[in-house]
């Protein structure tokens, strides 16, 4: 139930009390309302209140119902002629009462049973069972004792029966249509938070409640929304001044005024509309007017009045319903295309990322190739240089000693001397061959760049020097750093720290380095070209690498430019996959995409990114020692 409580004691019998005066209360002023001189009520509102709160109280507040009812009744039809008349038409009052509270628990049980009263009225089914297990149900049972106990009294004969038991049915088929949906709204609406209802198990915490709420109203601001409702509310009673107050019979200009409160408003707005027409119609009936009252025919503009009632509230409840619907289908569809672009973008994302791999991997084995090919012809240039260099400095020894022991040699050999400037070769031959051996190392040592960034075995994580990683990809983009034609070298500042041997996938992070590495040196793009010489250090490209250990568990490594910085609102996207502000074909968006993936997913590090406009970037990596750390 919305509110069901179990209460005990003075808290439940306070509840009880209440049910019976609002039931008493409500019957009372229907009949002195909007009774016909035959003292007929057309509308039976203490029904609506009876069967909403059983809904939201439980099953334990029926006592209020039989009491109300009893008293409500007591009134109409006591009959205090002699002794046997009191006696019988108290206990015809009796059964009426019995009858009420009978109807309003089967109501109540069929609904929860069937239905359920959390969203009773979301659904086109529910507003149909609602009619039918909710207001028909009650409105039998009732009708049924009702009219045969004062049958049996010898209120109306037998022949009237049925006309009877007619009207009695539509009036509490109409009460409860009309006030119980209200009422639940109106609950809900107040106490969003089923376990938290309160209704009134402490009156002095209700009223304070209740005066919060009045306070909170009118503190609210009159938004357009609230104009347009009171507006709204105006028009309904306006038009039902004119349909039911002895004017044109416009009743069906009400219509379009209901579709308008579903169409704008949420149901209670919607609800809180049929009892104002419902009551327009019902007050203007019964005092001869609008266009369902039929002089001398008192049964006929009853039944024209309580169609007209239902027809308005099923209207409204089914036009709802199927809004409700609607909208909810809608947003199945918003959240299943959502998951669908989300999924499609992971998809996306995953083909990219084995794209990326893949060539990768090819990479990676094609320079492991390469670099296997050129080590052997390497391995032999720089095995046989010292050979060759000790060979050429016997020549030259030899060639020394003639000088020094046949000074005078024949005229061809000395023309020989002077035109291939043999002095000169003897002191160049050294420093040709110390050349060598310096371009021999340096090809090992790119050789073995190559061979350190194309791991290819990433299956394992494997202990390594992250610092062997970095020297590794800037031998490979030394040549993007250096400066050619009209542009300046890149200044590159490094500051290592020591740090300890961590685990990773080589192969992963040395592309995490090549991906940060190269969006700096195309961010330094514009700094580069040379304009007018400048010693200012600050203006100059520059990349500053810093390395450290952090809590002993950890290591930073911190790839800093001077460029022009990212805008804050590009900051925030520039992981996502695809995300790029390169021009189309100069780039993919998966590079920091991926380098994120892997630091932070494949090794439980952090990748950050930090940047002022005009004055330069920063990327922060933080990886774990060893792969079981955790942040």
């Amino acid at each position: 139930m919305l509110g069901k409580r179990t209460l005990t004691g003075v808290h439940q019998w306070s509840q009880i009390a209440l049910l019976a005066i609002v039931y008493y209360a409500t019957a009372a002023l229907g009949r002195d309302l909007a009774s016909t001189p035959n003292q007929v009520t057309p509308l039976w509102p203490p029904d609506g209140f009876a069967l909403a709160a059983v809904l939201l109280l439980g099953w334990n507040i029926a006592p209020g119902i039989a009491i109300g009812s009893f008293f409500a009744n007591f009134r109409a039809f006591l009959q205090t002629s002699n002794s046997m008349d009191i006696v019988t038409s108290l206990l015809g009052i009796l059964a009426i009462a019995c009858g009420t509270t009978l109807g309003t628990l089967l109501a109540a049980y069929l609904l929860e049973k069937f239905v359920g009263t959390e969203n009773l009225f979301n659904r086109k089914i529910n507003v149909i069972k609602f009619v039918f297990f909710g207001a028909m149900s009650e409105a039998i049972v009732s009708a049924s004792i009702g009219v045969t106990s004062l049958c049996l009294l010898g209120r109306f004969s037998l022949r009237d029966y049925a006309d009877n038991w007619v009207i009695w049915w539509m009036s509490n088929l109409g009460g409860i249509l009309i006030f119980t949906p209200f009422l639940l709204l109106t609950f809900k609406s107040i106490f969003r938070e089923k376990n938290k209802i309160k209704w009134l198990p402490e009156p002095l915490n209700k009223l304070s409640k209740i005066k919060n709420i009045v306070r909170k109203i009118k503190c609210h601001k009159m938004t357009s929304k609230w104009i347009e409702l009171c507006l709204l509310i105006a028009l309904v009673i306006w038009v039902g001044g004119i349909a039911f107050g002895g004017g044109y019979f416009i009743e069906y200009m009400l219509i379009p005024c209901l579709v308008w409160g579903v169409l704008r408003f949420d149901l209670w707005e919607a609800t809180l509309l049929i009892v104002i027409i419902s009551s327009s119609a019902v007050l203007g009936t019964v005092r001869g007017y609008g266009p369902f009252f039929i002089p001398n025919n008192l049964n006929t503009s009853l039944v024209l009045l309580q169609s007209f009632i239902c027809v308005v509230v099923l209207t409204t409840l089914i036009l709802w319903a199927a809004i409700s619907e609607q909208q909810a289908v809608e947003n199945e569809l918003r959240i299943e295309r959502a998951e669908l672009a989300t999924a499609i973008k992971e998809l996306k994302y995953t083909q990219s990322q084995l794209i990326q791999t893949e060539k990768m991997s090819s990479l990676g084995q094609l320079v492991a190739g390469l670099a296997h090919e050129i080590n052997h012809p390497v391995k032999f240039i720089s095995g046989n240089l010292s050979y060759a260099e000790n060979y050429v400095d016997t020549l030259i020894e030899l060639i020394k000693l003639y000088q020094i022991y046949y000074p005078q040699a024949n005229f061809e050999i000395q023309d020989f001397i002077e035109d291939k400037e043999i002095n000169f070769l003897i002191a160049e031959i050294p420093k040709v061959f110390s050349s060598m051996a310096i371009g021999s190392e340096r090809i090992k040592h790119l050789i073995l760049s190559l061979h350190n960034f194309a791991q290819t075995d990433e299956a394992q994580v494997q202990l390594v020097n992250i610092h062997d990683g970095i020297e590794s990809t800037l031998m490979i983009l030394q040549h993007r750093l250096k400066s050619h034609g009209d542009y300046h070298q890149i200044e590159l500042i490094k500051e290592y720290n020591d740090l300890p041997e961590i685990e990773c996938y080589v192969c992963s992070i040395n592309q995490v380095f090549m991906n940060i590495l190269t969006n700096a040196i195309e961010v330094l793009e514009p700094k580069r070209i040379l304009k007018k010489p400048s010693s200012n250090f600050e203006k100059l490209p520059r990349i500053e690498i810093m390395t450290n250990v952090y809590d002993k568990n950890y290591i930073t490594i911190s790839i800093l430019d001077n460029g022009s910085g990212i805008s804050p609102d590009i900051i925030s996207r520039i992981f996502e996959p695809f995300f790029t502000t390169k021009p189309i074909g100069k780039g993919t968006g998966l590079g920091l995409s991926i380098s994120y993936q892997i630091v932070v997913d494949q090794h439980k590090g952090q990748l950050e990114c930090f940047s002022v406009k005009d004055q330069g970037t920063q990327f922060m990596i933080k990886l774990p020692v060893t792969q079981k750390a955790k942040f």
